[in-house]
């Protein structure tokens, strides 16, 4: 019986190495029956881009996911290979090389710098829209933002690399990635509240972190971004309360 049960968690592990693994997917394990060592086996040897904030966290829990399976995934977020089941000796981390990041902001690779990603100012379409952005990046209703011109004079092109080095008081929660849309001589966008279900901002491009140096954090995406433009908004509450900043850029390739 031990053998079958271990070659039943090989031939799992076989069918879902054909792509990264993220939060859905491991909510998707839990609802099917799969047992939590199973599960562990799946997030520690598959490659995987997991959203791990506090609603993300909160969402897992709620869908049913053990502690032992959060823990997994935290660890395979920071570089780790998630704990080690019951008799398998424990192998070393992969941590994710360090970066050397001195100030805040979002920057991106080109050659061996990184570059610091520039921002645009925002307006906001809709009515109070500061007020309705409360701490860590949580959004309370449907937003609409618009950024002058038809594109970014950000231009990266894939595989593109972006660290964030979020500023004193903030954590890497704050921050949305978001696709934006020319229109008429502007660039529109949205941003509305997380879906309970997948722990993801409407509108918003999903996308894990590998913690990379002393509060700097590497985007971690499940597939590359298509070509066209995109922002990350820093979705924390202002004084102002009809303009904010967002960091753009155009995807060429």
């Amino acid at each position: 019986m031990a053998i079958l049960r271990f070659a039943a968690i090989l031939l799992a592990v076989c069918v879902l190495a054909q792509e990264p693994m993220n939060n859905e997917g491991v909510i998707k394990l839990v609802k099917s029956g799969m047992s939590e060592e199973l599960i562990v086996q799946v997030i520690r040897q598959q490659p995987g881009a997991y959203a791990i904030g506090a609603n993300e966290l909160i969402a897992l829990k709620d869908a049913g996911v053990s502690e032992k399976v959060i823990l997994a995934m935290l660890a395979k977020g920071k570089g780790g290979e998630g704990p080690a089941a019951a008799g398998d000796p424990g192998r070393a981390p992969t941590m994710a090389p360090r970066v050397a990041i001195n100030d805040p902001g979002l920057f991106y690779k080109k050659g061996n710098e990184y570059l610091e990603l520039l921002t645009e100012e925002v307006t906001w379409k809709t009515s109070g829209a500061m007020k309705n952005i409360v701490s860590v990046g949580v959004v309370k209703k449907d937003l609409n933002g618009t950024i002058p011109g038809p594109s970014s004079r950000n231009f990266l092109t894939n595989p593109m690399e972006i660290l964030i080095s979020p500023p004193k008081g903030l954590t890497i929660n704050a921050f949305i990635l978001l696709p934006v849309k020319p229109n008429k001589g502007v660039r529109e966008f949205l941003v509305g509240p997380v879906n309970q279900k997948s722990g993801v901002a409407k509108g918003a491009v999903p996308f894990g972190v590998e913690k990379v140096g002393a509060n700097v954090f590497r985007i971690v995406l499940q597939t590359p971004l298509g070509p066209g433009e995109y922002g990350i908004l820093n979705a924390a509450p202002s004084d102002t309360a009809t303009t904010s900043a967002m960091h753009t850029f155009r995807i060429l390739l």
